[in-house]
């Protein structure tokens, strides 16, 4: 493959594999500024009459801006509440091989393996009991016991990486076991924090099983489960759905192009660690 046939047959694979990769996107864009049906006879790879309508009719019909807040303010709490523990757990995890903590870790990796249907309804009863339920904080535990099982192991990947010997030298010199986390272990697994960071935000932005069954009420809704109110009993607006789902992604979007070096970083540093 290092001749220039060879180069030329791998770019045009991989032009046609991001094309095919990007194309529901695409799609989804032209449907959101067009007002045709995706389904008429000839539909039109490129927008004819291009227009903005779309956008302000949902932003008129429907309370995008309270969605869009609930989300946010899920998905970062999401983030806030699972690093601190992922990381407490896959720190003992990694530092303390005993036999009670072997058995936790393949417990925790088990419960990831459970259905969301199965989980939820007993959350629904204990929210019920506890005052959760319809609540975005209700919302923001659920997520977190969702994403911890799978952000503790890729976290614990990270610390089995730094070799026991900086714990002990930190001690040596006088440090406490938080001053030794703080100033020592934990730069050391700040890529692996972001990309779990962003591993939790994104499945917090896109939930919907939990968000359609733990919140009722539509003042507390979610993006997710606003985009599904677009389908009425006998019609679906499919440009003002398209507009929401355009107007839905743009934030992890932006996110990937702000920290994408962090994620790749990160990523490939638990692949050599782990």
């Amino acid at each position: 493959m290092r001749t220039p046939k060879g180069r030329i047959a791998v770019l045009v694979v991989a032009i046609i594999v991001v094309f095919a990769l990007n194309f529901p996107v695409y799609w989804m864009l032209v449907q959101s500024i067009t007002g045709e049906s995706m389904f008429s006879e000839r539909p039109s790879l490129l927008p004819r009459d291009p227009s903005l309508k779309a956008f302000r009719r949902i932003c008129e019909a429907k309370p995008i801006g309270q969605w869009f807040i609930n989300t946010l303010i899920v998905a970062v709490g999401t983030v806030a509440l699972s690093m601190p523990l992922a990381a407490g757990a896959a720190f003992s995890l990694s530092r303390y091989k005993t036999r009670l903590n072997s058995i936790t870790g393949l417990a925790i990796l088990g419960t990831q393996m459970l259905s969301a249907s199965l989980l939820a309804i007993p959350i629904y009863v204990l929210f019920r009991r506890t005052g959760l339920h319809d609540k975005l904080g209700g919302l923001i535990v659920a997520n977190t016991a969702f994403t911890l099982p799978m952000s503790i192991w890729v976290l614990k990947g990270f610390f089995d990486g730094i070799p026991k010997e900086l714990d002990q030298a930190a001690m040596i010199d006088g440090c406490t076991v938080g001053q030794m986390i703080y100033r020592v272990i934990m730069p050391l697994v700040l890529p692996g924090m972001v990309a779990v960071s962003i591993f939790a935000f994104i499945l917090a932005w896109d939930e919907f099983f939990f968000a359609r069954t733990l919140v009722s009420s539509q003042a507390n809704w979610v993006l997710s489960v606003g985009l599904s109110s677009f389908r009425e009993e006998f019609t679906i607006e499919w440009s003002d759905m398209m507009a929401a789902a355009v107007l839905f992604t743009i934030p992890p979007i932006v996110l990937f192009m702000f920290i994408q070096k962090h994620l790749v970083s990160g990523l490939t540093g638990g692949a050599v660690k782990g």
